[in-house]
């Protein structure tokens, strides 16, 4: 049986490619540090990037699996062999690389060091299921393992979510899910950890699937709104568009109640009306052959934007060469952009589409 011919959307791409700018201006300005208080406020966000992406993610999923479900014999089986050969092959090059880098000394996000079942359980995607490994082997592997986990729901998801009413009350249930959890698991684990060790629990419960699962929800919910209205509309997307904008500001500096609504899930309803902006109206100055560029290869400059922040550190903190103030801070930014563009460009022609490609052979020949 031939492939399913997926229909690519420049939009989408476009997402992926803002979710990563912000990404790396979060990691960069913690390098060199902004001396505009607004300017690092702003970068403090670029890590909600991941919970655009989560969207991005939820979003293409949906429509892949809308398109596929008619042609398929195992679309089942299909779709986890193909999400493994999306990921795997580039995550497992990233274990290797930061294991040889770093070796299993104490960090902060493993302050007793990387026992050696760390790795396999990273390997396995298991990791986001324990406080020391859910971010430790790899930087920001945390949110690999809670992409992976949330691709064992897809289908059922698919299958029951099969509308705006449906979406809307299971993402209901699943921030009160969340909120219940929080206070459950705090009070198992907090006695497990010394008081220096407290914020491996925070951490966790920050960033574990559970807490990230509505903003996966609120993409969803992103699918069948553009299904509902899939006609341009200029004006609608001006609109959403603005909205987007003013509520990206207003949650710079945000809290609610006993946190019952957490920042990146706030930062997720501002998303959701950014994506619609660039649904109904793609707009050259957003959607573009740069941002798209940048959001096909935004897994692979994910990976590697931490090792290149970490080989920078020795290039322009030796002999005197050092970046600072609010210039210094966008410099390093661009560079670590640029150079986490190329060795991105390189892995995905290298290891991603190759990886991409067994998994469609393995497909084609059971089917």
């Amino acid at each position: 049986m031939n492939e399913v011919p997926i229909k690519k959307y420049d939009h989408i791409d476009a997402l992926r490619g803002f979710a990563i700018l912000g990404v790396v201006l979060i990691h960069s300005s913690q390098w060199v540090t902004p001396a505009l208080d607004t300017y690092t406020m702003i970068a403090n966000q670029g890590a909600r990037g991941v919970q655009l992406f989560y969207m991005a993610s939820a979003l293409t999923l949906f429509l892949s699996m809308d398109s596929r479900r008619e042609h398929e014999k195992r679309p089942l089986l299909s779709f986890f062999i193909r999400r493994f050969f999306r990921i795997a092959p580039l995550f497992y090059l990233a274990i290797l690389v930061y294991t040889l880098y770093s070796g299993t000394d104490a960090r902060f996000a493993a302050p007793n060091g990387i026992a050696w079942w760390f790795i396999p359980l990273t390997a396995l995607f298991l990791h986001g299921w324990h406080p020391e490994t859910i971010n430790s082997v790899v930087p920001g592997g945390w949110s690999i393992a809670v992409e992976m986990t949330f691709y064992l729901f897809v289908p059922f998801l698919f299958k029951k979510l099969t509308g705006v009413k449906s979406t809307l009350a299971v993402l209901l249930g699943s921030l009160l899910l969340s909120s219940l959890l929080s206070v459950v698991v705090a009070r198992l684990l907090q006695p497990l950890y010394p008081e220096d060790q407290q914020h491996l629990v925070d951490s966790f419960l920050n960033l574990w699937f559970f807490s990230q699962l509505p903003v996966f929800l609120l993409g969803i919910l992103l699918y069948h709104l553009t299904k509902q209205y899939p006609d341009r509309d200029r004006v609608m997307g001006l609109l959403f568009l603005l909205i987007s904008l003013y509520l990206f500001t207003a949650f710079l500096k945000t809290n609610t109640f006993k946190d019952l609504l957490p920042q990146h899930f706030l930062y997720g309803i501002a998303f959701l009306f950014f994506s619609l902006s660039l649904h109904f109206w793609p707009s050259a100055l957003l959607v573009n052959k740069v941002t798209t560029l940048i959001g096909r290869l935004s897994f692979g400059i994910y990976l590697a934007h931490f090792m290149v922040i970490k080989l920078m550190r020795t290039v322009f903190f030796k002999d005197g060469f050092i970046l600072n103030g609010n210039k210094g801070a966008l410099l390093a930014y661009l560079l670590v952009l640029a150079a986490s563009m190329g060795i991105s460009y390189i892995a995905h022609n290298l290891i991603e589409v190759p990886g991409i490609n067994w998994g469609r052979r393995i497909i084609k020949g059971f089917s």
